[in-house]
């Protein structure tokens, strides 16, 4: 169950975060310029653009995953994110096609945010509904971690990619290989996600004619509903939002357009720190499942605000000495206090809602929180580097947007970290009620 559901996520992250992966070679075949400085932002707005899309997958298909079923849904997305990766390995280039080469890629990212969109929520409800009350953290943490795997894996055969091949090969098919090996992994994965069972939640309100008529709407009705999302897109899903793009992708930029590492030792650095820290995600799980998921993330966002900007100026600084072992370790440091804040998430947001509307309005929380907190962080933060010229201005602007996710997950947070009671007229043993 965790591992089908797993592998199929860390895939579909894989799909999205091997853009990030090559941004440079990307930029430089489908976004040419003169000024560094200009193609460094519009790379950067080419991977924000996926998140303005990713609330439309939201809105098409976790409503689905309410009315027709949690396993049904990830199938699907699986299928548009593959093809839409695959599509991108496929690409004329600017040389080719010109103009054309820049929107054909723009709307492929679309695509993919709206795939991913609608993947995350049905996957974690999935999860959810399958696991005991008393292991949703642990269980939940390990699909968790799968974004950082998926950016992993994405940076891992770039990179050998990159250092195997003569440029001139790299630059006209090599970089293509990364998207194109998507075609059979995916087409593996959607057969053994057609092959999984439904959750027993969604069979009970199936059968008891309890699904939702309008999931979207439900979900958006009332005030209740409205304190759930507000409490989890300023809360757990900001904070996430804003350490995983600041430790993760960000630090990508940072890496190569900052600080000048060239591109295989940033990508070994970030790689290091991502494989050290993804065994701490079930740990931070598990530890959320024992002391309440908004305690463990409370102290992971005020340790990492504490940290950011010395770990940042400390990877600057190592970066000059070619001190990379350093600034490998730094960038770890990052990535498990990222762990201990992005572990917890999903079970604590799922809890929030009740069955009938649990996969929308968790998509709709993490979207919203997504995009004020996270899809554009990358070129906000490149942009204040470049507009103040202070380099590490970028980080600045990570802590303080933290600042919010802190004060509503301590003063709100931790009065909804024990699980709510089951209501006693629905059979389905997890319903939340409001």
């Amino acid at each position: 169950m965790i591992a089908t559901s797993g592998i199929g996520t860390m895939l579909e992250y894989y799909d999205f975060f091997v853009y990030v992966a090559l941004t440079a070679t990307l930029t430089h075949l489908f976004l040419p310029t003169e000024d560094k400085v200009v193609a460094t932002l519009l790379g950067a707005a080419t991977f924000g653009i996926s998140y303005v899309a990713r609330p439309l997958g939201t809105v098409i298909f976790s409503p689905l995953s309410d009315r027709i079923g949690r396993k049904k849904t990830f199938v699907v997305t699986l299928v548009v994110m593959g093809a839409a990766t695959v599509a991108i390995g496929c690409l004329p280039t600017y040389s080719a096609i010109g103009v054309w080469a820049p929107a054909a890629l723009l709307t492929l990212r679309i695509i993919q945010g709206i795939a991913l969109g609608g993947e995350y929520a049905s996957a974690v409800v999935y999860l959810v509904e399958q696991s005991p009350r008393t292991k949703r953290g642990l269980i939940t943490s390990i699909l968790q971690s799968t974004a950082s795997l998926g950016l992993l894996l994405a940076l891992a055969l770039s990179t050998l990619l990159k250092g195997t091949l003569p440029e001139a090969a790299f630059e006209t098919w090599g970089w293509r290989i990364p998207f194109l090996v998507s075609a059979p992994i995916v087409a593996v994965a959607t057969v053994v996600r057609m092959n999984m069972r439904e959750t027993p939640t969604f069979l009970a309100l199936k059968e008891t004619g309890q699904l939702a008529k309008s999931p979207l709407s439900t979900a958006l009705k009332g005030w209740e509903a409205w304190k759930s999302i507000l409490l989890a897109t300023f809360g757990a899903q900001g904070a996430t939002s804003v350490s995983l793009y600041t430790s993760i992708v960000y630090m990508l930029y940072f890496l190569g357009d900052v600080v000048k590492a060239d591109t295989g030792t940033a990508n070994l650095c970030l790689g290091a720190g991502i494989l050290i820290a993804a065994p701490f995600y079930p740990v931070f799980g598990r530890l959320s499942d024992r002391v309440g998921r908004s305690r463990v993330m409370a102290i992971g966002i005020a340790l990492w605000m504490c940290v950011a900007y010395p770990a940042f100026a400390g990877i600057r600084s190592a970066a000059a000495s070619q001190a990379w072992v350093l600034a490998a370790a730094l960038i770890t440091v990052l990535a498990v206090l990222t762990a201990m804040i992005m572990a917890p998430l999903p079970a604590f947001i799922s809890e929030r809602f009740p069955s009938q509307t649990r996969t929308t309005g968790f998509g709709i929380a993490q979207q919203l929180g997504n995009i004020l907190f996270g899809g554009f962080l990358p070129l906000i933060a490149l942009s204040l580097v470049n507009l103040t010229g202070n380099p590490l201005a970028g980080v600045l602007y990570s802590i303080v947007s933290l600042a919010p996710c802190l004060l509503v997950t301590v003063l709100w947070g931790l009065k909804h970290d024990r699980p709510v009671p089951v209501s006693s007229h629905l059979t389905a043993p997890d319903y939340v009620t409001r």
